[in-house]
């Protein structure tokens, strides 16, 4: 950590800027990042203007009312980093084109997008959506092929960074990190929290999977202790058994992927009765506490969403109503689905994508999600793991329907570690 804080001091000094800047000097943000950017661009500082992004994606989650401007900001940001990404592109041999697997998907999605209530901001959506996933691999790769040890490392210790905040402003500060009697960090919600060390530790364990002395045992385990911890506090029982599902399986593929995917298909049936026991088995395992056996009875109130989204899809079955129309459809009958017990967004990305794309946008998205995790798995065993808790993970949360998040950017960077050809250290810098 300390090495962390030496080698990245100029992009912990612009990080501290911009923060103060937002929190105190309000809309004058948006004038002093794009002109940051713009030198920073010109400087070659792209390794900084990556993790800059990353940082207001993550301060854009938080429920803090100082730390607004990062959701205004994040718009403005994702169309700088596509410009920039534009030009830098012509600079990489054999650029990865992750986004050409959902072309299909983006295509029905600005089909859709007329059909909403607020056109305008579904248009927003959808085009953040596309550019995140044009700009992010180019930058990702731009950066990888010159410092691919300085880029990982830094990803790595930043999430490390974002978790140990947390936890020591927890201990004196306990009403800032948590929510509703949850741990959250830094993040906006627990369940949040669970989502963004979910796809950290994922991450950590493709870039040492691809570069074993990346990380000394001790960075590595260190890091990895973090993550846990912050995990088993946030309570988030969805991404326990994620992240479970990926090491387990992880296992399983090197063995036989063949086996694993039989194993895979059973746990699939097998669903039912653990969870009809998953009382019981909680108990046993005594994490009562930490999995908040109290609430799971209700679903914390996602049978609810589940049925009321379901009723809205079959008003538009094949053709959804574009971008956001879950959020808008969900914020419009909040005062009804409190009474019913329920609070929130549809917590399940296949019914978000459905009233959002319709039956025909689901489709796509999920045929090409499918195509490129197997492609990936000809570079790497570990993308069938990944992909097994990433369809679990995405039944009971809506993260990979959203751009702007800091969580769909942690996915993109892992696919991007698979697909990116291993650099040895002689052909970097």
């Amino acid at each position: 950590m300390r090495e962390y804080f030496y080698s990245y001091k100029q992009f912990i000094l612009i990080g501290l800027v911009w923060l103060l800047v937002g929190i105190y000097l309000g809309p004058t943000i948006y004038i002093i990042v794009p002109i940051m950017l713009l030198l920073m661009f010109r400087k070659g500082l792209q390794l900084e203007i990556l993790l800059g992004f990353l940082l207001i994606l993550t301060l854009s989650d938080s429920r803090s009312h100082s730390l607004g401007f990062a959701s205004q900001l994040k718009n403005i940001y994702i169309i700088i980093l596509f410009l920039f990404s534009l030009n830098i592109r012509k600079q990489i041999d054999f650029p990865i084109n992750i986004y050409k697997y959902f072309t299909p998907f983006f295509l029905i999605a600005f089909i859709c997008t007329p059909f909403n209530p607020l056109p305008f901001l579904s248009f927003q959506k959808t085009l953040s959506y596309i550019l995140l996933f044009i700009s992010v691999p180019i930058y990702f790769q731009f950066i990888y092929n010159k410092c691919y040890d300085d880029l990982l490392k830094s990803i790595a210790f930043f999430g490390s960074l974002i978790l140990a905040l947390g936890l020591l402003i927890n201990i004196y500060n306990p009403d800032f990190t948590n929510l509703a009697g949850r741990y959250r960090g830094l993040l906006g919600n627990p369940n949040g929290l669970g989502i963004f060390v979910f796809l950290f530790l994922v991450f950590l364990n493709f870039a040492r999977d691809k570069y074993s002395s990346l990380f000394s045992k001790r960075e590595f385990y260190f890091i990895y202790f973090i993550g846990l911890i912050s995990l088993l506090m946030s309570g988030s029982r969805t991404a326990v058994f994620a992240l479970a599902i990926f090491l387990f399986f992880r296992q399983f593929n090197k063995i036989s992927p063949l086996l694993g995917f039989i194993i895979f298909v059973f746990f699939i049936f097998a669903y039912q009765i653990i969870s009809e026991n998953l009382i019981e088995i909680i108990t046993a395992l005594n994490l009562e506490e930490q999995l908040r056996v109290d609430t799971i009875q209700s679903g914390s109130g996602r049978l609810i969403a589940w049925k009321f989204a379901w009723d809205e899809i079959q008003k538009n079955f094949f053709i959804g109503n574009g971008f956001s129309y879950t959020d808008y459809i969900f914020k419009l009958h909040a005062d009804y689905l409190s009474v019913l017990g329920h609070q929130g967004h549809a917590h399940n990305s296949y019914l978000t994508f459905w009233l959002d794309t319709g039956l025909i946008g689901l489709i796509l998205f999920l045929g090409g999600l499918l195509t490129l995790f197997l492609r990936a798995f000809k570079k790497n065993i570990l993308a069938i793991p990944l992909l097994y808790s990433i369809l679990f993970f995405n039944n009971f949360e809506s993260w990979i329907t959203a751009s702007l998040n800091p969580f769909t950017i942690q996915l993109i960077f892992t696919l991007c570690i698979v697909f990116i050809e291993k650099v040895t250290p002689s052909e970097s810098r």
